[in-house]
Order: structure tokens, then C-alpha cells, then sequence
């Protein structure tokens, strides 16, 4: 029988210093692309996975967000906002929609980053249908020497298959030490959470700069010995994490209409 999820938070709140100026007037989340802003593509994304209410979790800054979608339901959705303003890292927004997740699973996706299919089922609806309701994440599997800069890296990870099609791996702390990997996990801004993560965050100490990182509340209950199921996009599929120009006109000339 198919899973349902059906809420969603979405994590906008960054300041998009990477791409001011204009970040000081528009959101990098309403950037367009393809003539749709990138928070756009998501909602859409998030429809056809089955989502049905969406929390967005933006900083006072970013008005035109609600401004734009309003409710929801001109989209057939319910959206909801939170603001949050205190710049406490990515695990942050997570923490801040505990009780709007009415301790239910449900997708965690981060506004900037922008997933296409290609043939076939969409990696998000994928990941809701195939995954565990606990924790699963969509990943694109590197060379560990040729991780591109700010990726998130989950653990090691085998040689991507040549047989065609989807497929998902059980991700345990035997995997966790990617030191001497020749492959690696890269989280690809695409979760599905159970409530256990909110405890988990709750005993993850902030990084020095004061930030609490989601991943490592996730490699900290993995360690535990819980286990996490990965689901590596296809080589067809993309992944644009829009944080930065250099990503962004490479979305744009990729995906344009």
C-alpha cells in the first residue's frame, strides 16, 4: 500500500548573502527560473508528491513569500508561515514546526534548491513512496575527490549502479566514516522526517559558530545504530542548489522555457 505524506516544511529563511545585491530586494527563493520563481517549482514538486499542507519558514525579510502564494489554494494546498530571524543554522527551521507536524511524518525540503525529473516517477514523490517514514533523504552519489563546494555529505557510498532505474540503499553507521571512501553521499535538500528528529536536534550540540546542522543530528542518531534510507538521484535526473550565481545561471540556461 502507497504511503502518504502530507505535510511539508519548507525552509526559506537564508539571507542569500552569496547573491546580494539583489537578495536585499527579492528573496534568492523568488528568483526565476524558466519564467517561475524557484519556490514555485517546489510547490509544484510538492503537489505532485501528494503534499497537501506546507509550512514555509522565512525570515521578516521576505514578505513577497506569502505576498505571492497567499493561502495556498489557488495551488489546491494549505500553506502556513512561520517567521524565524535568528539565524541559528538549518536544523533550526525544523525545531520551529514540532507542533505544526502534529507528530506526523512529513518532507522537509529547503526553498532553494531546485529538482528535475527526468522519465519516470519524480524523485520527491519517490522518496515519499519509497523511503521510511523515520528518515530518508534523497542523495547524489560522488567521487569522493570530486565533491563540488557546499555539499553536504552524509557518508560513504558505492560506485552509482549502471542497471537502469530507481533504487534505495539502507544507510547504517558502518557508513558514516567516509574518510577513505572512494564514493560518497551528498543530501540533495529533499527529507522525509519522523518526530524522532526533533529530540535528536534537541541533544546535537550547535557547531561553534553557534548553528544547529541537521545532518549532523541525523549522523548522530544513525550512530546510535537507527538507520536512514538513502535514494540516489539518476544520472538524468538534476539538482541546482540556487545559494549562489555560479548554480543559479547554470539553472537558468539548463531549465530554461
Amino acid at each position: 500500500m502507497t504511503r502518504t505524506i502530507t505535510r511539508a516544511v519548507v525552509a526559506a529563511g537564508g539571507a542569500g548573502t552569496k547573491m546580494a545585491p539583489i537578495t536585499r530586494i527579492i528573496p534568492k527563493e523568488m528568483l526565476p527560473v524558466a519564467r517561475t520563481p524557484i519556490l514555485e517549482h517546489l510547490v509544484h514538486e510538492l503537489r505532485a508528491a501528494g503534499t497537501t499542507d506546507v509550512l514555509f519558514v522565512i525570515s521578516s525579510r521576505k514578505g513577497q513569500i506569502p505576498a505571492y502564494f497567499g493561502s495556498g489554494a489557488a495551488y489546491g494546498m494549505n500553506f502556513s508561515y512561520r517567521v524565524q530571524d535568528d539565524g541559528a543554522g538549518p536544523g533550526a527551521p525544523v525545531l520551529d514546526a514540532e507542533t505544526w507536524t502534529q507528530g506526523q511524518p512529513f518532507v522537509l525540503a529547503f526553498g532553494d534548491n531546485l529538482i528535475r525529473a527526468a522519465e519516470g516517477e519524480a524523485p520527491l514523490r519517490r522518496l515519499v513512496h519509497s523511503g521510511t517514514a523515520d528518515c530518508s533523504v534523497l542523495t547524489r552519489v560522488f567521487p569522493a575527490d570530486s565533491v563540488p563546494q557546499h555539499e553536504t555529505l552524509l557518508g560513504a557510498a558505492s560506485p552509482p549502479r549502471t542497471a537502469p532505474g530507481p533504487y534505495t540503499v539502507a544507510f547504517d553507521r558502518d557508513l558514516l566514516d567516509y574518510t577513505s571512501a572512494r564514493w560518497v553521499h551528498a543530501c540533495a535538500a529533499r527529507w522525509v522526517l519522523g518526530p524522532f528528529v526533533f529530540e535528536a536536534l534537541r541533544e546535537c550540540p550547535p557547531r561553534p559558530n553557534g548553528e544547529l546542522y541537521l545532518i549532523d543530528a541525523v549522523r548522530r542518531w544513525i550512530s546510535t545504530g537507527n538507520e536512514l534510507t538513502a535514494l540516489p538521484l539518476l544520472p538524468t535526473e538534476l539538482r541546482f542548489n540556487c545559494d549562489n550565481w555560479e548554480t543559479y545561471r547554470d539553472a537558468v540556461a539548463t531549465l530554461h522555457a
